[in-house]
């Protein structure tokens, strides 16, 4: 196992609020939230740091971020903006040296080898990287961590924000993360930190001081295995990802849209996007589940339905409006939808004929290729055409959709 600087980390700096500042100059300099629609109901999905200087976090409720920041500018939010930028970035970063794994919309893996992972060549690469991103725009930063495996790259590019660049080098461990705290690490969440508090580990140098066992123990399994190894700086290849369980989408309804009627519009919009997500990654969901939110209420309504496996919209659609007759009447005010049950093979319905499921599966592909072609939505279901406009695609977690997600018809 190598012990040399193999890895180069790269985490954008407020990304979403640097991308709008920097595609509208009157923006710069100036504390913004980025939010998902224009209403105090809400709460921030990225802030600028200068909005963070006066306490502004994300997650923070446009309401208290108001008060905090009186003069605080909202954006509402333009993924399709942050995707291109997206693309120019990595472009950017592959110009100085090769991106291994796109983790996120802004953050990028590069695996280093040869000469790269000498510490001095490694850090003239972070400058390049930089320097690139100086050329794309005026406002776009990043920090760059140098470690000898992921996860330590990881670390150091946490430890010196914004714009910064730390170098984690082997020798020097694991004493070097002993000024982290538990929640530093990835992987040691709020609930496995009480866990490590339960058996008396408080810091990170009483979790670098447990042995190889103890660390199994404490992670029930071979992941703490990994984790010791990888505080000790050994790097190796990670075990290939578990197929994804489940695909979900959010929504706050902007208050046009605080009705029943439109509301389940908007939902059976959000449950399309979901079964083209199935399609592209050729999975088929066995399960669905709904949640809806009140507005100024303390419950939500929630259902699940159990289905042969399918990937096409009106399969879904049909599951999806025999749960709605059971939500409440009252004004909604969020949703949240997700397909679960993920397989990679659909076993036939022996009560639905293949002629039946190889038409609809035939209308669901065209509608796909031409909307790749011209335009999200350029062709849709006469069930969503008058919310067609709503809750537009966001940027979840891990890489992002396509650009053509976001291209307007």
């Amino acid at each position: 196992m190598q012990r040399a600087l193999n890895w180069l980390f790269l985490d954008l700096n407020s990304y979403f609020a640097s991308c709008e500042q920097e595609a509208r100059p009157e923006l710069r300099g100036k504390p913004i939230a980025i939010v998902p629609v224009q209403a105090d109901t809400t709460c921030c999905i990225a802030v600028s740091y200068q909005a963070k200087s006066y306490g502004i976090r994300t997650g923070t409720s446009v309401a208290q971020a108001k008060t905090l920041c009186p003069q605080l500018q909202l954006v509402e939010a333009r993924p399709g903006l942050y995707v291109e930028f997206h693309h120019r970035i990595k472009a950017a970063i592959e110009r100085c040296v090769p991106v291994h794994t796109v983790l996120s919309c802004d953050e990028f893996a590069c695996q280093l080898t040869g000469d790269q992972c000498r510490a001095e060549r490694a850090t003239e690469l972070a400058y390049a990287i930089k320097a690139e991103l100086r050329n794309l725009g005026t406002t776009l930063r990043c920090s760059i961590g140098l470690g000898p495996n992921r996860l330590l790259a990881k670390i150091a590019g946490e430890m010196q924000r914004p714009d910064g660049l730390m170098v984690l080098e082997p020798e020097a461990l694991p004493q070097s993360l002993h000024c982290l705290a538990l929640t530093d690490i990835p992987g040691v969440g709020r609930r496995m930190a009480k866990r490590l508090n339960a058996s008396g580990i408080q810091t990170v140098e009483q979790l670098c001081g447990c042995s190889r066992s103890q660390m199994s123990r404490l992670w029930g399994g071979v992941v703490g295995e990994r984790m010791w190894l990888w505080l000790r700086g050994e790097d190796f290849a990670e075990p290939a990802a578990r197929p994804p369980q489940s695909f979900s989408r959010q929504h706050i309804l902007p208050p046009n849209c605080r009705n029943p009627e439109r509301a389940r519009a908007i939902a059976i919009k959000m449950l399309h996007s979901l079964a083209m997500r199935l399609r592209r990654q050729g999975l088929w969901a066995t399960g669905l589940w709904m949640q809806v939110g009140y507005l100024g209420k303390r419950y939500a309504f929630q259902g699940s339905a159990a289905m042969p496996p399918c990937q096409d919209p009106y399969t879904l659609q049909a599951h999806l409006l025999d749960l709605w007759r059971n939500a409440s009447a009252d004004p909604p005010a969020d949703l949240t939808l997700a397909v679960t049950g993920l397989v990679a093979h659909a076993a036939q319905d022996m009560f639905d004929s293949a002629t039946a499921i190889a038409a609809r599966d035939r209308v669901a592909g065209t509608i796909d290729k031409l909307n790749k072609r011209y335009g999200i939505h350029s062709v849709y279901l006469g069930s969503i055409a008058d919310v067609r406009h709503e809750a537009p695609m966001r940027i979840s977690f891990g890489p992002p959709p396509p650009l053509e997600d976001f291209r307007p018809q």
